[in-house]
């Protein structure tokens, strides 16, 4: 039987406060978590802008209306840090209906609607700040600690404050992180259909490059967010890249707004549907022009990026170390390069890699990390607990955290032909700059798919039926009807 929603993610949370909590935690207390969901905001005058909740409040208390609160109470007994789940008391405060806010907007959520979907300990609508004070605990002299977060005001008055609970922001933020980490049953099936929608939209817009239907980045946008919106997407994840040719080179280029480019080329398509606040994060590149088939350079820099992603997947397991999976990721597109002769050697095979590492060269080509944590935020919390590494080729790792089961990671190398970025070693004696200027025109080659971590390796949400290879791209793209 699958955990009870959204009181399993209440446990978690309560858990991870307690281990961060120690030797304290050891003793009775009561703990008492207060959480704020975010306001509707108005643009202007009175233009509301579209209402998004905030992912914490959203991970524990599974509530999109605006303007609520929730409180999670738990008498801890002591003598451990294990939370005994049926003494967790999980409460939903909504707010009051406005008449006026009905007329323009209409009803919000009944309390009995919600009941349906949410199982807490109880939903009602109507609260103030100081109503939210936490109850007496039922053994005496047990002391009280409110957890919010760093911008949140506890519910106490000054005399409650004076001689009251004692509010602490140390905790909660990190427990939070950690405990949405590792995915729960139904934030799984939320993402697997996150993906399937996201999945769809990326094949069919394969074939309608193919075709030439699509000409332009913005049309592309257009119809990948149509086909979301038809699914049940309501919102993308994040802003969706469509980047043709040298655009490609841009890591988060979200311009859209250029045709696509007259010389064959490719078109990096980073686009994600959001399902039920749970994002999904793939990227494919299409071939634009030459009949919908990859041009020479752009294969072979597809087969590169591929070849990658594949080794990247021999490593996803629980215990496997991030940053190690981010050097090999160097180590292989180094290799690569070398062979297509834009890196010049300088020894054996093993020496030029050692000697394009150390200068750091890989980096003007890959300079992001191979892949993040993916939940609730697209880059999702809890990955760098000890802050972002200082080593040039670790330095844009969003996840620097052995893998655990139930993380949901994604897996996205590239290589990227970006001016900018190569500027630093323009007339470095380790580039055949020849060579790299014939590859200069396929702007970025980016290959991603989204994977859980499982107790024996992994499984990829990313459908298998969404093409991938040269081969299978071709196959929609190049297809006349």
């Amino acid at each position: 039987m699958a955990a009870q929603y959204p009181l399993v993610h209440s446990q978690l949370l309560l858990q991870r406060l307690l281990a961060l909590n120690k030797p304290k935690s050891l003793a009775p207390a009561l703990h008492y978590v207060y959480l704020l969901g975010g306001q509707l905001q108005i643009r202007g005058t009175d233009a509301e802008e579209p209402f998004r909740q905030e992912p914490n409040f959203l991970w524990a208390s599974g509530c999109t209306v605006p303007g609520s609160a929730l409180t999670i109470e738990y008498e801890h007994e002591g003598g451990s840090d294990q939370v005994d789940v049926g003494k967790i008391h999980t409460r939903l405060w909504l707010p009051d209906v406005d008449e006026a806010e009905v007329m323009w907007c209409g009803l919000p959520p009944s309390t009995d609607d919600l009941a349906k979907e949410l199982h807490l300990t109880s939903i009602q609508r109507g609260w103030t700040t100081p109503a939210l004070f936490p109850p007496k605990p039922k053994q005496e002299n047990v002391p009280i600690f409110i957890h919010t977060l760093p911008n949140v005001r506890p519910p106490t008055s000054f005399i409650a404050s004076v001689n009251g609970p004692t509010h602490t922001t140390e905790y909660l933020t990190k427990a939070l992180h950690e405990a949405r980490r590792n995915k729960t049953e139904r934030e799984i099936e939320n993402m697997i259909k996150a993906s399937e929608i996201t999945a769809g939209a990326h094949k069919n817009l394969m074939r309608l490059v193919g075709s030439g239907e699509v000409k332009d980045e913005n049309a592309a946008e257009a119809e990948f967010v149509s086909y979301c919106r038809k699914r049940g997407s309501k919102f993308q994840a994040y802003s969706p890249i469509m980047a043709a040719g040298a655009s490609a080179g841009t890591l988060h280029y979200i311009g859209n707004d250029q045709p696509f480019p007259q010389q064959p080329t490719v078109l990096l398509v980073d686009a994600g549907a959001e399902y039920k606040g749970y994002a999904a994060d793939v990227t494919r590149c299409i071939p634009v022009g030459n009949g919908g088939r990859f041009t020479k350079e752009c294969k072979e820099i597809y087969e590169l990026v591929l070849s990658m992603q594949e080794a990247a997947f021999e490593q996803i397991k629980p215990g496997a170390d991030w940053e190690a999976i981010q050097r090999l990721m160097h180590d292989v597109l180094a290799r690569g390069l070398l062979r297509l002769g834009i890196f010049k050697s300088s020894g054996s095979e093993d020496e030029s890699v050692a000697k394009l590492l150390s200068e750091g060269l890989t980096a003007a080509f890959y300079p992001h990390g191979v892949g993040h944590l993916l939940g609730l935020d697209v880059h999702d919390v809890g990955g760098l607990p000890e802050g972002r590494s200082s080593d040039p080729l670790l330095k844009y790792l969003r996840l620097r955290v052995p893998l655990e089961e139930n993380f949901v990671v994604t897996v996205e190398p590239g290589c990227y032909f970006n001016e900018h970025l190569f500027a630093p070693f323009k007339n470095s004696e380790l580039v055949d700059h020849d060579v790299l200027a014939k590859y200069q025109y396929v702007g970025g080659v980016r290959i991603e798919d989204n994977l859980l971590v499982t107790k024996e390796g992994f499984r990829n949400f990313t459908p298998e039926w969404l093409p991938k290879t040269v081969g299978d791209i071709e196959a929609v793209t190049a297809a006349r009807a």
